[in-house]
């Protein structure tokens, strides 16, 4: 990435994040609860493991915020996680045409372990598509990407993409969770919890982006949480 470019990135994720910071809280988070469901881990990802794309910033300030919550129990660190997960929500739902509404309703309502897998997903943004890879900011091909992601929060998946549906709890569309994957044969991906949407690893020639399902493969596609 050239020096400009970086410069451009970073400046649009440290807008992104500071009006977040702007936004007002709803009263109902003002006594800020402990969440229900705790990963067993999560970890900064470095710069230098990052994507180039312009929200990877906000979702890194994400991670880094549910971090200092977890070290300390400080509730303003909680308050500003859950201002750039819905931040982000509302970014990723405007580039892929979904109400944002919706995406923000479809993050909260996930558990933190899952909130979690799409935060670190999304500094991934921008990564190379490389075959037999999972180099976090450098490549990675889909079943890599999937498994490099859920695997920063402490959950451990095979390297096939048909291996990881199998061990994976079945879900219907109604019932998976925004960071549930997604495959279909020779795919995998994650659930975005709106519609058909995904952030995947998709093939040569592209990177790490958002996108629809197609309805090509609507009869095909399987989803399912490493959870259980």
């Amino acid at each position: 990435m050239t020096l400009r470019r970086l410069a451009h990135t970073s400046l649009i994720a440290t807008a992104l994040v500071v009006g977040a910071a702007s936004m007002p809280m709803p009263a109902a988070a003002a006594s800020v609860p402990a969440p229900a469901v705790m990963p067993s881990s999560v970890h900064s990802v470095a710069p230098s493991e990052r994507g180039n794309d312009a929200l990877v910033g906000l979702a890194a300030s994400g991670i880094d915020a549910w971090s200092a919550y977890r070290m300390s129990g400080d509730g303003p660190a909680l308050q500003r996680y859950r201002l750039v997960r819905d931040t982000l929500a509302r970014a990723a739902a405007r580039r892929l045409g979904v109400t944002p509404a919706r995406m923000v309703s479809a993050w909260r309502h996930a558990d933190v372990a899952h909130q979690l897998v799409i935060l670190t997903a999304f500094t991934q943004l921008g990564t190379p598509y490389h075959a037999y890879q999972r180099r976090p900011g450098h490549g990675f091909d889909c079943s890599g990407f999937t498994s490099w992601v859920w695997g920063r929060t402490g959950i451990a998946l095979n390297r096939s993409s048909s291996s990881q549906i199998r061990a994976a709890a079945s879900r219907t569309p109604d019932t998976a969770q925004p960071g549930d994957l997604v495959y279909y044969p020779g795919h995998v991906m994650l659930y975005l919890g709106v519609d058909r949407t995904i952030i995947h690893s998709p093939q040569t020639g592209r990177s790490v982006s958002l996108d629809v399902v197609s309805s090509h493969h609507t009869r095909s596609v399987r989803f399912g949480n490493p959870l259980g």
